[in-house]
């Protein structure tokens, strides 16, 4: 954990500071807090920081005072300015401190959580780096030295160099290994598993492993030739991984033919594990690999599913009828959809949490609590966040959906047609249409319009108006306005409804409650 002050001279937003922030899951613990300059620098006296908060607008010494003794002294901490002024002249003087970020008050608490995060891996770096400095000569500092740029190739002859230290090898691939969610500076499990990574690939000088922030990094000397090949990579180091086997995600950068290029297949592997959102998990990610739904699926041209309005709509509906062997299709070509029209992660993820969310928020308790899910709806929809891949999210959100559609299904004691009047009874006040209960209830519309018409004597359109003119003279009898009633029962034009209303009860709809 990297430790944190902050400074500040109000009470209330020191305290706020310390709560608003998850500090330990972004890899922090607060040190203590400081109500002014002069009391900070007390404190560093004694125990420096790694991160210093600091209010730019302070009684005594400011903020920057503050910074200007800190750099005078060469402590070594990091500062971000938090300031209630949107003051530029303060922005710049700040800057020549070498401050991380400038943040104006209110703090945003996601500004700030990301600044943390970025400026995490790069103290995380700076660390390493002086680690390995002490073995100026060693593989791991050749490597990491080449992968962050800070090798000078003018002075030394990597050929020469490579040669030296056993690694003048044909080929040169490198393989990036990260376990999202974890830190890999901090937990245990991933220092052992590298230690057994060092044992099994590195110990017989065919290969290098390091710790490049936030990634494992094992540069092999024998490239991964075949799916075979790569596929025994996958499962050797799931073994050696343990119990973290199930949060860790590998790629495999291209093949390079000199030592001065393993930055070239760095960047491959790295730009895969950036994108491993879209590939199906358990296998090792190679430029070859397919991205899920990238040409699985086909399309439906019927709607547009980039629409998330209508695709809530149908989803609901899918749900209310008990419909559940469709509504794994329909996320499968949502998210088919949205790859191909290029929608990033966050995008799809948010979309996926909309189409759950407006599908609880307009079905009854009943479902979910006859669905037995383990947990609240809140906890579901906190969820859809943490599926690792697009086609982990896709089922997520499909299998919790199916359970309500199945508990919606009363098909076992009514018939069709009953379910289907029953449906038409409760959503009366929607833009319904004979096509669209067609395929919710798996018919052709013409073959549905005849059996609608066989069994109710009526056709659909003349069926629906007769159930609207039914629920309107209930809402009249209670006194509400005849242009609230029109809006209320599905109908968007109070003339229309005029007319539907007379033709089916004779008389108009201020007639009609008159009399009531």
């Amino acid at each position: 954990m990297f430790t944190v002050m902050i400074v500040d001279d109000e009470p209330k937003l020191r305290l706020g500071l310390q709560t608003l922030i998850p500090w330990q899951g972004l890899g922090y613990e607060i040190m203590g807090t400081a109500a002014s300059g002069k009391e900070a620098l007390r404190i560093v006296e004694e125990q420096v920081p790694d991160v210093m908060l600091v209010d730019i607008r302070m009684p005594g010494m400011d903020g920057l005072q503050l910074l200007q003794e800190i750099r005078r002294r060469d402590l070594d901490t990091h500062a971000i300015v938090l300031s209630g002024y949107a003051d530029f002249e303060y922005a710049r003087q700040a800057l020549q401190y070498g401050v991380e970020g400038y943040l104006l008050k209110p703090v945003n608490k996601e500004e700030l959580s990301a600044l943390l995060q970025k400026l995490h891996g790069k103290i995380s770096a700076q660390r390493l780096e002086k680690a390995v400095q002490q073995e100026a000569n060693s593989r791991e500092w050749t490597v990491y030295s080449l992968l962050s740029g800070s090798h000078d190739l003018e002075s030394v002859s990597l050929d020469e160099l490579a040669e030296s230290l056993g690694m003048d090898w044909p080929q040169y691939q490198v393989v990036l290994i990260a376990f999202p969610g974890l830190h890999p500076e901090e937990d245990e499990r991933i220092r052992s598993f590298r230690d057994r990574l060092v044992a099994a690939y590195a110990a017989d000088g065919q290969g290098v492993v390091l710790y490049f922030a936030p990634y494992t990094v094992l540069l092999l000397g024998k490239t991964l030739a075949g799916d075979f090949r790569r596929a025994d990579l996958y499962r050797e180091l799931q073994m050696l991984s343990g119990e973290i086997r199930t949060q860790m995600d590998v790629a495999a950068g291209e093949t390079v033919q000199e030592l001065q290029k393993i930055p070239d297949s760095f960047r491959t592997a790295r730009s895969l594990l950036d994108r491993s959102f879209f590939f199906d998990k358990g296998k090792l990610l190679t430029p070859e690999t397919p991205e899920s739904y990238r040409q699985a699926v086909s399309v439906s041209t019927d709607i547009s599913l980039l629409d998330g309005e209508k695709v809530s709509f149908r989803l609901y509906y899918l749900v209310d009828v008990g419909h559940a062997e469709a509504i794994h299709s329909l996320l499968d070509e949502t998210a088919a959809q949205m790859v191909i029209q290029g929608k990033g992660e966050t995008e799809i993820r948010d979309r996926f949490f909309y189409l759950a969310n407006e599908t609880l928020r307009k079905t009854s308790p009943r479902l979910w609590s006859e669905s037995i899910y383990p947990g609240e709806p809140t906890q579901f929809l906190a969820g859809i966040y943490n599926q690792r891949s697009i086609r982990d999210l896709v089922g997520y959100v499909a299998a919790v959906m199916e359970r309500l559609a199945r508990c919606a299904d009363y098909t076992s004691r009514d018939n069709e047609m009953k379910r289907m009047l029953d449906f038409i009874d409760r959503h009366h006040y929607e833009n319904l249409r004979l096509e669209m209960l067609a395929e919710l209830f798996n018919y052709s519309s013409s073959y549905l319009g005849q059996l609608f018409k066989s069994h109710t004597g009526e056709y659909f359109n003349a069926y629906l108006d007769k159930v609207r003119i039914d629920k309107a003279k209930e809402l009249l009898t209670q006194g509400m306005k005849v242009y609230e009633v029109a809006e209320k029962v599905g109908y968007s034009n109070v003339n229309y409804f005029h007319n539907k209303f007379k033709k089916i009860e004779g008389q108009s709809p201020s007639s009609y409650q008159k009399k009531q």
